[in-house]
């Protein structure tokens, strides 16, 4: 059924992504699908419809049918993108290495995902738990593992009973239909992704730089490591960076699939985690920032109204959960101090375990360290050859970056740690968090026009010919 979930997604990608290529398009047509599924099983479990397989395979063909109808006149085989198998100029030796690489990688994480049972702790006492228990008992608002008497401490603060239900009906959908494990789900989230990436790398690079891109990413160890689990962390930063990158080449080319694309990430990202809304409020402290720029013509000012509408509608998931979740008695205490307080001592412990995260290579390798020193090479290249400094190529993307450390730094500020200390938050947690900002740090690092202008070389010189490179400008 799983396959059926992708062509859902895929059918809606299709539709509001007609600039999409077919590799961004099967990227992140699952994640897209089972929100969809999601959503509707959400609504289903409210209104008293039981999760049943009989309800299930009903609303799975349902959802295909409607994606059916929406995509009739634009299903036809002369939309569809052939590959050009008359131009391999590019193809070279380190493109080929990096592939090499990146399969063995890729390899080694699917058959973890696919062979080992779910084995990490936040996994078994919540997400795989609970998605379990909801195939078994067919309802997930109202599980007995969320029964009070059961288990008493669901309702205190950081309670696994508040999280965002994505994955945990996720995880519900593939038991329903007789999975042994759920891992399939995290295994072709992670392996779509990695097409998704590389099809969004090709919108402004080479092959070769877009393929270093993803081995980049594979390489940062910590996220590799825990690209094999049942968590969410790996697949939230897979929506989540793709969506703040869509977001940053609107803003460049302001094409309006790149900002419909945007915002279904967007949903996705936040119906997945609840702090996914920092990377909303990027998109609007940067579509804001964009709109009152004098250089703004009047058409950009009216897309920049729609894109300022469309961020606002990604927060419907996270509105429809606080709802529904209120109304079936599934609330917690809340985990957030909400009104505003000074901690100077509280900031510089998580500004410096923060920067102890990024700053050594335990955890991240060069990711973060190669990201900072690209963006001192573009501002001296700038400089030096006087050149506009904008745009995914330019500062934009690290700005992006820069804006979601930031939420989230007053995010774990504003914490009330009442069931931990702030410095194994830091230490445990919050490494995870920064899985987001991998992706973006490697796409800016290797956007930059020195790293560019070195893998054009790099094809040039060592390409099976010397014709004009395949590279979208």
């Amino acid at each position: 059924m799983l396959i059926l979930v992708f062509i859902i997604g895929f059918m809606l990608l299709w539709r509001i992504g007609k600039g999409a290529s077919l590799l961004e398009r099967v990227g992140f047509a699952l994640p897209v699908g089972l929100g969809i599924i999601t959503v509707c099983m959400l609504l289903m479990d409210w209104m008293g419809i039981a999760l049943s397989r009989t309800n299930m395979t009903v609303l799975t063909i349902a959802l295909l049918l409607a994606a059916t109808a929406a995509n009739v006149r634009y299903l036809k085989l002369s939309n569809f993108r052939t590959f050009k198998l008359s131009n391999f100029s590019w193809f070279n030796l380190v493109w080929l290495l990096l592939l090499v690489g990146v399969i063995y990688l890729e390899y080694v994480n699917i058959s973890k995902c696919l062979i080992y049972p779910t084995y990490d702790r936040d996994s078994m006492a919540a997400f795989d738990t609970f998605g379990y228990v909801c195939s078994q008992e067919g309802t997930y608002l109202r599980m007995s593992l969320f029964e009070p008497d059961y288990i008493p401490s669901l309702q205190h603060a950081g309670s696994a009973m508040g999280y965002m239900p994505m994955l945990q009906l996720s995880y519900a959908y593939v038991y329903i239909f007789g999975a042994a494990t759920s891992k399939a789900v995290p295994a072709f989230i992670y392996l779509g992704f990695l097409f998704g990436l590389y099809g969004l790398c090709r919108r402004r690079l080479t092959h070769t730089a877009s393929m270093l891109v993803l081995m980049g990413v594979m390489l940062t160890p910590e996220m590799t490591s825990f690209a094999s689990h049942s968590m969410t962390n790996v697949m939230h930063a897979c929506v989540a960076s793709a969506a703040i990158i869509y977001l940053c080449l609107w803003l460049e080319r302001r094409e309006i699939h790149d900002l419909r694309l945007c915002a279904v990430l967007l949903a996705v990202n936040v119906w997945m985690r609840a702090e996914g809304i920092v990377f909303i409020g990027v998109a609007l402290l940067l579509v804001l920032s964009s709109r009152v720029r004098k250089f703004e013509s009047q058409s950009s000012i009216v897309n920049g109204q729609w894109a300022t509408l469309y961020c606002l509608l990604t927060l419907l998931p996270l509105v429809l959960w606080t709802v529904c979740s209120h109304a079936c008695g599934l609330s917690s205490e809340s985990a957030l101090i909400m009104h505003p307080f000074w901690d100077g001592e509280k900031m510089l412990t998580i500004l410096s375990g923060i920067w102890e995260l990024m700053s050594g290579g335990e955890f991240y390798g060069w990711t973060f360290h190669l990201a900072l020193i690209m963006f001192i090479v573009n501002l001296i290249y700038s400089k030096v050859k006087s050149s506009p400094y904008r745009g995914i190529r330019g500062g934009l993307l690290f700005c992006a970056i820069l804006l979601g450390l930031a939420g989230y730094i007053l995010v774990l500020y504003h914490v009330d740690y009442q069931w931990d200390t702030v410095q194994n938050v830091l230490a445990f947690s919050a490494k995870r968090f920064l899985f987001c900002f991998v992706p973006m740090a490697w796409y800016f690092s290797v956007s930059v026009l020195p790293m560019r202008k070195l893998a054009e070389w790099l094809e040039r010189t060592l390409g099976v010919r010397s014709e004009e490179l395949g590279v979208r400008s």
